[in-house]
């Protein structure tokens, strides 16, 4: 059970959405403005979602549900980002998606509401491995991808990455992936290209347990390949268009430098396929295969790109089998749909 007293000021009123019961969201009962800005962190994409998602919201505005206060004589989250941010007054809490690696994501407020940074806490082992992964990455990114890291290290009863916030607008939860896509995803590829056997995501792919990769290998050894920098978890709810046309990401933890490319816009489709619209995951793999042979930039053939989905299938398959989720779950059970046809 997670103690959200830690993430807020003695004293403070809280409210829980949607209820106390199933909480996915703490925010402190400032005005009814902020309630409703800051109750805007609440995760929805579907539509249904969404609409739920703004009833939830205009309840929290006018004050509705009950409010809990924090009887706590210290505020932790502020001794661990009072440094960095020693204007912080309060902060909103997200629950993530209940599973090995869960996380707690925290938007850290200063006196006017404004946002100041976020907090990425895991107190599960696959939870804080994950997330000491995503440090170790983020900390060599290049400029203006992704958040600046600040700092990480133990927090109450698990570790804490704290980031630099990002100006920007979540990215709609379409199929096809926004435009600024192309521009940053060349900006994490090198110049430098490889023979498929020299690879060294070829080489860590081949060395796991599950599928023949080796026929799906033979008809890309034709080419060779650059070694690019891999988000691992490309979807719309990770990526931030800012102001200038320019995208950002967020949620490095899937993340590696030395990934192939094209991976990330077909896991990106894959993604909305199975969890926006509910495709079966042939259509899905017909729809990642269309948009990545009509990609200027990526020169494809049909053939090429069913590899490469089926590959970003399997690779997100390993990774979620590595964080502890079963064969049976839904999402993973929809990948084995596409590199097991």
């Amino acid at each position: 059970m997670l103690d959200w007293t830690i993430f807020y000021p003695p004293g403070t009123g809280v409210l829980a959405l949607p209820n106390w019961r199933s909480p996915r969201l703490y925010l402190p009962t400032q005005s009814l403005a902020q309630r409703w800005d800051d109750s805007a962190m609440y995760p929805a994409f579907r539509l249904l979602a969404r609409v739920y998602r703004l009833s939830l919201r205009a309840s929290a505005a006018i004050g509705l549900g009950e409010v809990r206060r924090v009887q706590s004589s210290s505020w932790p989250l502020g001794e661990f980002v009072g440094e960095m941010f020693p204007e912080a007054v309060s902060a909103v809490t997200l629950v993530g998606t209940p599973g090995p690696t869960q996380k707690i994501t925290v938007q850290v407020l200063g006196r006017k509401g404004e946002v100041l940074g976020y907090l990425k806490y895991a107190v599960k082992d696959a939870a804080r491995k994950r997330l000491g992964q995503e440090h170790q990455l983020m900390s060599r990114l290049p400029p203006d991808v992704g958040p600046k890291v600040l700092e990480f290290g133990s927090f109450a009863d698990g570790e804490a990455l704290l980031i630099g916030p990002v100006v920007g607008k979540q990215v709609p939860a379409n199929l096809k992936p926004p435009a600024a896509c192309s521009a940053f995803l060349a900006s994490l590829s090198t110049p430098s290209r490889m023979h498929l056997e020299d690879h060294p995501w070829v080489r860590h792919i081949r060395a796991q347990e599950g599928a023949d990769v080796e026929k799906w290998f033979e008809i890309l050894s034709a080419k060779t390949w650059p070694v690019v920098i891999q988000h691992g978890d490309f979807a719309p709810w990770n990526l931030l268009l800012r102001p200038d046309g320019t995208l950002a990401a967020i949620d490095w933890e899937y993340g590696t430098l030395e990934g192939f490319p094209y991976l990330d816009l077909a896991y990106y489709i894959l993604q909305v396929s199975a969890l926006i619209h509910r495709y079966a995951p042939l259509q899905g793999l017909a729809r990642s295969v269309t948009y990545l042979t009509r990609q200027s930039r990526s020169s494809l053939s049909d053939e090429e790109a069913e590899v490469v989905t089926r590959l970003a299938a399997y690779d997100a398959y390993l990774k979620s089998r590595a964080d502890g989720q079963l064969d049976t779950d839904n999402l993973q059970a929809w990948r084995r749909g596409i590199w097991e046809r």
